[in-house]
């Protein structure tokens, strides 16, 4: 008996129009449980919308998508809600961190309101990701590199089957760069896919594989030659 998880998204000809124009025109992708995965391109190539549609926020106008071997197009709102909650984990580019919690509050707060159930989850998640000592610390006094870690830990603390990432290195000196990715590879490495959008080649280099989005569609990229295929 193949007891092999299924792929945690399978993407067939995904696409969405906005009635002002652009958007997604075909997406086909296929994401493993436990890889990193990179889209690049320009502004306005239409890499919100596949982050919109993969977080199940969007639903698209033409294609199917499977999460963890589920039928996004068979649920109904409130089911699909529940999907997201439960296995999609969302790094937003403004992170939207509480500033009136510390760092471990702002991971339990995943979870809901009760944040005392989930202290020993989040420290422990804190701590994996080298943010031990800042546990408690105000996240208004943490670094920029230091608050999307504790946004990488807040999407990943309910080990979702995936983790969507926009731009999560922006603005970040080369050493909270890396030190960021060390945890979006950790949320792999924990079981989950990650898939992140991303200005910068070398973050993109750094991850299993790479996509470009061009006029809304999306195309896989040679290791070898950094173009699409």
């Amino acid at each position: 008996m193949n007891n092999a998880s299924p792929p945690a998204v399978v993407a067939e000809g995904l696409a969405f129009g906005y009635a002002t124009g652009g958007g997604l025109v075909r997406a086909d992708l296929v994401l493993e449980p436990g890889t990193t995965a990179a889209v690049e391109g320009p502004s306005g190539s239409g890499k919100s919308t596949l982050l919109a549609l993969l977080g199940l926020i969007l639903s698209p106008s033409e294609g199917s998508l499977r999460i963890a071997g589920t039928d996004i197009g068979s649920l109904s709102g409130a089911e699909r809600d529940l999907l997201r909650r439960r296995s999609i984990g969302i790094v937003l580019q403004d992170l939207g961190l509480l500033s009136f919690l510390n760092a471990w509050e702002n991971v339990a707060a995943a979870f809901g309101p009760r944040l005392a159930r989930h202290r020993t989850a989040a420290r422990a998640l804190l701590a994996e990701l080298g943010m031990e000592q800042l546990a408690d610390a105000p996240v208004t006094e943490l670094s920029g590199g230091q608050r999307q870690r504790v946004a990488v830990a807040r999407a990943a603390v309910k080990q979702p089957v995936l983790v969507l990432a926009d731009e999560p290195t922006s603005g970040l000196d080369p050493g909270n760069a890396d030190s960021v990715m060390g945890a979006l590879r950790s949320c792999a490495e924990r079981g989950a896919a990650v898939l992140l959008v991303t200005h910068d080649p070398a973050v993109a280099a750094a991850c299993d594989r790479r996509y470009v989005l061009d006029e809304g569609v999306l195309s896989p990229v040679t290791a070898r030659e950094g173009k699409p295929v």
